[in-house]
C-alpha cells in the first residue's frame, strides 16, 4: 500500500524559464505562490512547494526564482517602448512595429552572452535543494511543457520511484480546433498531450467543462485512466477588492475616451487572434455603424499569431481611432481604470480554456455579452447575455436593445461565485489527494490482477 499524501510538489519548469503572461503562465505562478503560502499557513500534513527541473532533477524552487514572480530574468524591450510618447499603448507606429520590433529581440538578443552571465550568477548561488520525489509523493504539472519532451525521462523516473504524478491540462483546444494554429504547435501539442495521457497518474481540468472533454479525449486515445482518475478544480481568481484605476496615472487620450460612461466604448480584453474571433465583433459593429448607431469598441490586448489580416482591417478602417480603438501594451492601472468606465464587456471567442477576462469584468461591474459555448455558460452564468456565433446581427441587435435601456446604469446579475486562489488551492490539494488515492487503489488493483 501506498502511503498518504505528505507531499505535493508543483512543478513551474516552463514557466520560470521564460517571461510570458499568458493564462497557463498566470495560473502556474499563483499556484506556486500558493504552494508556500498554504504550507505557512495551514496546520496540514500535507506540504506544498513549487519545484523545477534541473539537470534532469526535480528540485526546490531558489528564492531568485521566486522574487522574480516565477519568470525569466530578461529585459523587456516592448515594456520600454511602451513608456516614450512615440510608441504609447494608442500609437499607430507601436502596434505597425510590434512585430518587427519581436523579430529584432529574437535575432539582437544577446544568446551566447546571456547564457555565460546565468552560468556565472548560477556558479556564485548556493546549489539547488533536490526534492526526490518518491512515495507519499503527488507532482501536479500545470505548466503548457509540451516544448520540453525531455521532461517524460524526469516524470517516468519519479514515478519508478513510487511519486504519483499528474498534469492539469487546461483544453485541448489545438486539438479540437487546429485552425487556429500552425501547424508546428498544433502537431507538438497533440504528440505531446497524447503521449501524456499514458504517462501520467491523473489529470486534473480547470472547469467541469474541461473535465469532461478530458474524460472524451482519453476514451477516443484509449488511455489506461479510468474515470476516477480524471477530475477538476475551478481556477482561482484572485483579483481581490475591486480596484479604480488611478485617473491621474492614466494617458489623458484614454482618461477622455472612457471619461463619459454613457458615450465610453464597449470592452473585449484578449491576446488578438483568430480564435478569440474579434471578426465577428467588428461585422456586429459594421451593422450598428452602417444603421446609424452612436457606439464605439475598444479591443485591448497584445498582438498574437495569424492575425496579419485582421490587423489590417482596424488599422485601416474608416473609424480607427474614432469609435474604433486597438489598445496595446495596456499597464494594470490603465485596465483596471478601462474596466471602471466602459459600457459593457465583449467576449467572443470561438473556444477557451476559461476565459478569466469575464470574471474580472464582472468583478468591476460591468455587463457582460459573452459567446455562447459551454465554458461561458459555466463561467458567467445564467446573469450574462450570451449571442449566436452564427450570426453577428445577433450581437448587434442585443446591443441595439442594451442601449435603449441604458442597460450600463444597472448592475449585472452575477451568480457564478468565483474564489481566490488562497480559498482555492486547498481546495486543490484536497482534490489532488483523492486523485492520488484513486491512482493508489487503481495500482493496488491492477497488481492483484497481475
Amino acid at each position: 500500500m501506498s502511503s498518504p499524501l505528505r507531499r505535493l510538489l508543483i512543478d513551474i519548469t516552463h514557466t520560470a524559464l521564460q517571461g510570458s503572461d499568458t493564462g497557463i503562465q498566470r495560473v502556474a505562478r499563483c499556484l506556486a505562490k500558493e504552494a508556500i503560502a498554504y504550507s505557512q499557513r495551514h496546520d496540514t500534513q500535507v506540504e506544498c512547494l513549487p519545484v523545477i527541473v534541473v539537470d534532469g532533477k526535480f528540485v526546490e524552487v531558489d528564492r531568485w526564482c521566486a522574487a522574480r514572480g516565477y519568470r525569466k530574468a530578461k529585459l523587456d524591450l516592448g515594456e520600454l517602448l511602451q513608456k516614450l510618447p512615440l510608441f504609447g499603448p494608442t500609437s499607430p507606429y507601436r502596434i505597425r512595429l510590434n512585430r518587427i520590433g519581436n523579430r529584432l529581440e529574437k535575432l539582437l538578443y544577446p544568446r551566447t552572452l546571456d547564457r555565460k552571465i546565468r552560468e556565472w550568477v548560477q556558479s556564485t548561488r548556493p546549489p539547488h535543494v533536490p526534492v526526490n520525489p518518491g512515495e507519499g509523493d503527488a507532482i501536479l504539472m500545470p505548466d503548457g511543457w509540451w516544448d520540453l519532451p525531455h521532461m517524460f525521462d524526469v516524470v517516468q523516473e519519479a514515478r519508478q520511484n513510487g511519486a504519483r504524478v499528474g498534469a492539469m491540462v487546461h483544453d485541448l483546444i489545438p486539438i479540437r480546433h487546429p485552425e487556429f494554429f500552425d501547424e508546428r504547435m498544433r502537431i507538438n501539442f497533440t504528440e505531446w498531450v497524447t503521449r501524456l495521457i499514458h504517462s501520467i497518474d491523473f489529470l486534473v481540468g480547470d472547469a467541469q467543462a474541461a473535465e469532461d472533454d478530458l474524460w472524451q479525449f482519453n476514451q477516443e486515445q484509449g488511455s489506461p485512466l479510468s474515470r476516477d482518475q480524471v477530475g477538476h478544480v475551478r481556477l482561482g481568481c484572485d483579483i481581490g477588492p475591486r480596484k479604480k484605476g488611478d485617473a491621474q496615472k492614466v494617458r489623458a487620450n484614454l482618461r477622455h475616451l472612457f471619461a463619459d460612461r454613457s458615450k465610453a466604448p464597449y470592452l473585449m480584453v484578449s491576446t488578438i487572434e483568430i480564435r478569440k474571433n474579434h471578426t465577428y465583433l467588428l461585422d456586429a459593429f459594421d451593422r450598428l455603424w452602417a444603421d446609424g448607431h452612436d457606439v464605439s469598441l475598444a479591443l485591448v490586448g497584445r498582438i498574437g499569431w495569424k492575425c496579419k489580416d485582421l490587423i489590417q482591417r482596424i488599422l485601416n478602417h474608416p473609424e480607427s481611432g474614432k469609435r474604433l480603438h486597438l489598445l496595446s501594451d495596456i499597464d494594470d492601472n490603465t485596465l483596471n481604470y478601462i474596466y471602471d468606465n466602459s459600457k459593457a464587456f465583449l467576449f467572443s471567442s470561438k473556444a477557451e480554456g476559461f476565459g478569466l477576462p469575464i470574471v474580472e469584468a464582472q468583478h468591476h461591474g460591468l455587463h457582460v455579452f459573452a459567446s455562447d459555448i459551454p465554458i461561458f455558460r459555466e463561467v458567467a452564468g445564467s446573469g450574462a447575455h450570451f449571442f449566436s456565433l452564427d450570426e453577428p446581427g445577433d450581437l448587434s441587435r442585443q446591443i441595439v436593445q442594451f442601449e435603449s435601456q441604458q442597460g450600463w446604469t444597472t448592475e449585472p446579475k452575477v451568480e457564478v461565485v468565483n474564489e481566490p486562489w488562497s480559498q482555492v488551492f486547498p481546495k486543490l490539494v484536497d482534490a489532488v489527494g483523492r486523485l492520488y488515492g484513486d491512482t493508489s487503489n487503481a495500482n493496488n488493483s491492477a497488481e492483484k490482477a497481475a
